[in-house]
């Protein structure tokens, strides 16, 4: 006869309500007690059927995740991450790509909506009113990087303010005064984060921000390499620059080769998320985000509101980014 999950507990003696949150990884468990778990599954033989589990749970046993973009590094990275920690827990992920479309997200809701899955992760949500129609059908919600107006939502997200004005303060701290900065699109709360981190770590340092010295891009390369172009023209550019995205910063270092600049020697360059940033030339230095944690956490949230046990996380989730040193920041010339 096959162990069950009441032998497990009575084992570990633990309730079944810990060990569902131990094989779902989807509530508060210590660290002493999971184990003791673990190790009476592991002496009992069970092996957890989670199809089982979802129908007497009246659950389909998937999930859905609307990112919106698959292109580039941070879309799948967080996709992946996601779909990991769901397989975890018993569950399968419908992925879906609104092509940072309104249209496409409304209709990748009602797709999801109609193959009821249990749950949806929601990666920067294009319209709140999407997101605000799927819990008003009763369907548990997570928001990885949140829009403002969907800040009631359990969110996961990078600490993008922080991350920022730790990039600015290393290329103050080199010595740098004109420090320039490619933005992201305004109309997402990561890029004003960004944004404002950058400001703020001026301001703490007594440089007033200059208008000229602010170009926005929209996270891709050719974007970088039109914002640097912009700033090169300038009458003094800028000693170092700061960009919002991996990719807008190996854009504006490519622009800067182009004029025969040497980086760091004549200019330096810090980005953003860490996705492919050793690759650049030289090597960048950037903002690590924890995208595999965040999406992690966000399967795991979500997972456990499926469960009942959504109280068990705080609804705002703020992640520490880190400062990742290469070759592309020196101090400024002269």
């Amino acid at each position: 006869m096959q162990p069950t999950i009441k032998d497990v507990a009575r084992q570990a003696g633990v309730s079944t309500a810990t060990v569902s949150r131990v094989l779902n990884e989807s509530g508060a468990v210590s660290e002493h007690t999971r184990v003791r778990v673990e190790q009476a599954i592991k002496d009992l033989g069970y092996r957890y059927n989670a199809l089982a589990g979802s129908l007497k749970k009246q659950q389909s046993g998937l999930i859905g995740h609307i990112v919106p973009s698959i292109a580039g590094p941070v879309g799948p990275m967080l996709a992946r991450a996601v779909e990991e920690q769901a397989r975890r827990s018993g569950y399968n992920v419908i992925l879906c790509n609104s092509l940072e479309s309104a249209e496409t997200e409304r209709s990748n809701v009602n797709v999801l909506i109609e193959r009821r899955v249990d749950g949806i992760v929601f990666s920067a949500p294009l319209v709140a009113e999407h997101v605000k129609a799927v819990r008003n059908r009763g369907i548990p919600v997570v928001v990885i990087e949140r829009r403002a107006d969907v800040s009631d939502f359990h969110y996961v997200e990078a600490d993008n303010f922080g991350g920022a004005y730790e990039a600015v303060k290393h290329l103050l701290d080199l010595g740098h005064r004109r420090i320039a900065m490619i933005t992201s699109p305004q109309n997402a709360h990561i890029a004003k984060s960004r944004m404002d981190g950058y400001l703020r770590a001026l301001s703490d340092a007594g440089i007033s921000s200059v208008a000229e010295l602010i170009a926005e891009g929209d996270y891709s390369r050719l974007s970088g390499h039109k914002a640097m172009r912009e700033f090169l023209a300038l009458e003094q550019r800028p000693t170092a620059v700061f960009a919002a995205g991996d990719a807008l910063a190996i854009g504006a270092m490519q622009a800067a080769r182009e004029a025969h600049l040497e980086i760091p020697s004549d200019i330096s360059f810090v980005g953003f998320d860490d996705a492919y940033a050793e690759l650049a030339i030289p090597p960048l230095t950037t903002v690590h985000q924890p995208l595999q944690e965040i999406g992690t956490l966000a399967a795991r949230i979500l997972i456990a509101r499926i469960d009942g046990g959504g109280d068990t996380y705080p609804p705002a989730n703020v992640l520490p980014c880190r400062l990742k040193e290469r070759e592309s920041c020196g101090p400024p010339p002269g």
